[in-house]
């Protein structure tokens, strides 16, 4: 029955291996890479640490042990002898890597099932429970391990996932087939590592599909287009609004459809409301650094807006790095002694204290760092396609690993999915920008330190931003752990106010109040302690939207005025929005 797949398969699998043959000598390149070097340094070096504290630690290793193995023996009694369906162990809330029924029903896969969550579980807690580590290394032996286990899952292979094996037998290895093709093109699609796409790439088009809020380019740079929006409203807030949106992501997420944009909700409340938007950089950007960001990115457009409607001051919104670069321009601006020209800032999952970073700390040491600075330094950028795979395996089983069973071993075509496509839609970042970002922040936390970061000339001191902030992060993050963000808020000075929200990265603050979907919690007392804040606070029902319209109110007159002109006589509109720099995908043609 299998002898005309098998054929096929194998005629595609050769045609595949003499391609990535061909592509040898780059393959050979990228596993020889400065990084790779360095992860595998990082990697023996935490690996001889980890033994020498386990062998210093008999006891505690045989008591996990004994408690592995007494498990597995029940699980083998159970399953085995038994036929219970009674589960010794289960996986943990929301993976769905074992939902399909024979996971439960079928004994083999029961016991195949239980045993290697019981296998993941004692070796995390074995790490976990020796002495001795210092809590960067262990950080790091537990993201690697919890890598190379959830790699290995038995849901990610034919053999031992009884809904691949069901399937391949039904449709005689054509999803193999359908899988393999997928395969290809994404291997021809990809930098470094393997990007598996999560939606169909053709779905959408932007500015026809996602990032349709009309509007108009009224500034462009090198670095950046400035977008203002068409009024929704026949009065408008006398404060214009800026969003700066991160530089190592599109702007649109804040702008997808009309039912979910960010963008879209503010004009119906009366807000005039400019983005900016990011050039894609590519080598003859490797020079530009994380003050340009500043100098020739947020206070351009801060000047050109002032041009446009009259006002002196505006109201200002940054999203993850993006905050960053806001709240590193306040700083600037009042080193410089310059008038407010910021009324109040807003801050979006933003680090502005980069001690506790999350999971993504795994990456941040010294040695990583210099091999990630000397592939940057060579490039003349940090690859956004690897970048996004980066970020995708923060969360591995669901944002990678089952987009890989899904696209290759079941052979099903991705969904059409707004967010998916944007997360896919990748942008570079310029060598000396990530290199900064890496060193500065991540690795010296120099940000928050006294002459710690000079820009434009001058040293800034958040402690100096003296106006009204607005920080809001979400419970689940794990791109801007929400104790981290916390941390940059007592750092800052001013009337602050900081608020956690549901969910994660993204769906926690692309939470429009017509779904209701998630609340947040609201303490007007900032507490040393971040947990201690989260103690204290009440938890409300629907979006913080709502709460932080509320609160830029505060910042405007009572009294609405006339919508500003589009544009000006030194800033006319130069295009519709969403502009050019935003259609620029990766690869990036060098001119």
């Amino acid at each position: 029955m299998f002898q005309h797949f098998f054929s096929d398969y194998l005629v595609q699998l050769q045609q595949t291996n003499q391609q990535w043959w061909h592509d040898f000598e780059v393959n050979k390149a990228v596993v020889n890479s400065p990084l790779n070097k360095a992860m595998q340094e990082v990697n023996l070096e935490d690996t001889a640490k980890l033994f020498e504290q386990a062998v210093n630690q008999p006891a505690a290793i045989l008591k996990l042990q004994a408690e592995w193995w007494e498990q597995q023996l029940q699980i083998w009694q159970n399953v085995a002898l038994a036929g219970n369906q009674k589960q010794i162990i289960e996986a943990e809330k929301g993976d769905k890597r074992f939902s399909n029924e024979a996971w439960q029903n079928e004994v083999m896969y029961s016991f195949i099932k239980q045993s290697y969550l019981l296998f993941s579980k004692t070796y995390l807690d074995t790490i976990e429970s020796l002495e001795g580590l210092d809590e960067k290394s262990k950080e790091r032996i537990l993201f690697f391990s919890r890598q190379a286990i959830n790699a290995l899952s038995p849901s990610n292979f034919i053999a031992t996932n009884p809904e691949l094996l069901k399937l391949t037998l039904e449709q005689n290895g054509q999803n193999l087939l359908a899988g393999l093709e997928q395969l290809k093109e994404d291997v021809e699609s990809s930098a470094d590592i393997l990007k598996i796409r999560m939606t169909n790439n053709n779905a959408f088009r932007v500015g026809d599909d996602v990032a349709t809020t009309p509007g108009d380019v009224v500034f462009q740079n090198e670095l950046f287009e400035l977008i203002q929006y068409r009024p929704l409203t026949e009065k408008v807030n006398a404060t214009p609004l800026l969003i700066v949106p991160p530089f190592i992501n599109k702007y649109y997420i804040l702008d997808l459809t009309a039912k979910n944009s960010m963008v879209r909700w503010l004009l119906e409340q009366g807000h005039s409301v400019f983005m900016m938007s990011w050039r894609n950089p590519g080598k003859a950007q490797a020079h530009v650094e994380f003050g340009d960001y500043v100098t020739e990115g947020v206070v351009k457009a801060v000047a050109a807006i002032e041009d446009i409607t009259g006002q002196e001051q505006i109201n200002a919104a940054g999203y993850c790095i993006g905050g960053t670069v806001l709240a590193s321009t306040v700083a600037y601006y009042a080193a410089k002694r310059m008038k407010k020209r910021i009324k109040s800032a807003t801050f979006f999952t933003t680090l502005l204290d980069f001690s506790q970073p999350g999971e993504v700390g795994a990456y941040i040491n010294d040695t990583i760092v210099s091999a990630i600075e000397a592939q940057n330094n060579a490039k003349g950028y940090m690859d956004g396609r690897s970048l996004s795979v980066t970020f995708s395996l923060l969360r591995e089983n669901s944002l990678y690993w089952n987009y890989y069973v899904d696209n290759y071993l079941k052979g099903n075509s991705p969904v059409d999915f707004d967010l998916l496509y944007w997360n896919s839609d990748s942008t570079n970042v310029s060598a000396a920008s990530h290199n900064f970002l890496l060193r500065e922040l991540y690795l010296e936390n120099k940000l928050v330190q006294d002459k710690g970061v000079k820009i434009g000339g001058v040293w800034i001191d958040l402690n100096k931003i003296k106006i009204p902030s607005y920080f809001v992060s979400t419970k689940e993050d794990h791109i801007a752990l929400w104790q981290g963000t916390y941390r940059g808020a007592l750092n800052t000075g001013g009337n602050k106010t900081f608020v956690l929200g549901e969910s994660g990265h993204i769906a926690g603050i692309v939470n429009p109040p017509a779904k209701n979907k998630y609340g947040y919690w609201l303490n007007d007392t900032l507490d040393d302690s971040a947990d201690e804040w989260l103690n204290n606070a009440e938890h409300k029902e629907g979006s913080w939207w709502t709460h932080w319209n509320e609160w830029l109110l505060q910042f405007n007159p009572k009294e609405q005025v006339e919508p500003f002109p589009i544009g000006s006589e030194d800033h006319p509109a130069i295009d519709e929005a969403p502009g050019q720099y935003v259609k620029q995908v990766l690869p990036v043609k060098e001119s």
